[in-house]
């Protein structure tokens, strides 16, 4: 007979006949053929187990999403398995890291609301993400490339670049009024309020400036002396008249035909003005000349010339 645990026999009592011995034998053999078989009494084999074989049922199976059964424990907090369940230590692990994540987005969500308080837009750290977001997407952000030499003194600026940046340009005040000189005179860079006027002269022209003198870029014709104006006519008859509209007064006139050879018989004549309109003169044509005569007259700022020869050129010089 195997070894059992301890077996629990019914009590005998005087009342049993003499079959109790007999039927103690038949339960020992029925115990002896239920020993070491399945759905059977147990044996514990060498290693202190019950020996697969003498098991009645299977050992469950790996459970999956779909089904029960035998789950492994993991303590990763990183794992995609499906078929692990995680320990308390990895799910402590993942409260933590949620923990310190949450409080970073509060911290982050107070900073934000302080930025945006400093410049002007109103917010609260009891406001959504929701509501922020529009408001951190409404600020207008500094454009431009102006420098610091561009902007007034103490004033504040912001470029593409940076904000709060303070300008540098002096303040030269109102703008004022620059009279030439003979030296150069500089006004300093820098802002002014007002325009700066630079003064001009109607005299600064050509007829006032000696010639050969260069003022402000006007080259002077003034040739020290008397005024006077000179040209050329061509007479068509015998006579001509010179239009004469210089801002003086005519004195000595002066007309010669200019295609002579210099000698006496070119026409010659000269005037000087005395009194109003009529002008005495000298004149000379060819062999023939007069000290007085009527060949040359000034009237209402026309001079009249009497001449003797047509279609040929004729030069004046008008003195003042």
């Amino acid at each position: 007979m195997a070894d059992t645990t301890k077996l629990k026999l019914p009590l005998i009592d005087a009342n049993m006949t003499a079959d109790v011995p007999r039927d103690m034998n038949a339960l020992a053999n029925g115990i002896d053929a239920k020993v070491g078989v399945a759905g059977g009494l147990a044996t514990l084999g060498a290693d202190g187990k019950v020996p697969a074989e003498q098991l009645s049922v299977q050992a469950p199976a790996d459970a999956s999403t779909t089904r029960k059964g035998v789950v492994q424990l993991n303590d990763a907090v990183n794992s995609t398995s499906t078929t692990q369940a995680a320990t308390p230590n990895a799910v402590k692990k993942a409260y933590d890291e949620a923990l310190a994540g949450k409080q970073a987005g509060i911290d982050r969500k107070a900073e934000v609301v302080a930025a945006l308080n400093s410049i002007g837009v109103a917010a609260s750290t009891s406001e959504s993400w929701a509501q922020l977001i529009p408001k951190m997407a409404a600020i207008i952000r500094a454009t431009g490339n102006a420098t610091a030499a561009d902007v007034l003194t103490g004033k504040l600026f912001s470029n593409a670049g940076a904000n709060g940046l303070t300008g540098t340009m002096p303040n030269r005040g109102a703008g004022g009024t620059v009279t030439p000189g003979t030296t150069n005179q500089t006004k300093a860079a820098g802002y002014y309020s007002s325009a700066i006027t630079i003064l001009g002269d109607l005299d600064l022209v050509s007829s006032n400036i000696r010639s050969g003198t260069n003022v402000f870029n006007v080259l002077g014709t003034l040739i020290p002396g008397k005024r006077f104006v000179e040209g050329s006519v061509t007479p068509t008859s015998g006579a001509v008249s010179i239009p004469f509209n210089a801002e003086f007064a005519p004195k000595i006139i002066l007309l010669w035909r200019g295609s002579g050879d210099g000698t006496v018989d070119n026409d010659f004549s000269i005037g000087v003005i005395r009194g109003a309109a009529y002008m005495p003169l000298f004149y000379c044509s060819g062999t023939s000349s007069s000290s007085w005569g009527s060949a040359l007259y000034y009237n209402s700022g026309v001079i009249s010339a009497r001449t003797y020869h047509y279609s040929e050129t004729y030069n004046y010089r008008i003195y003042e």
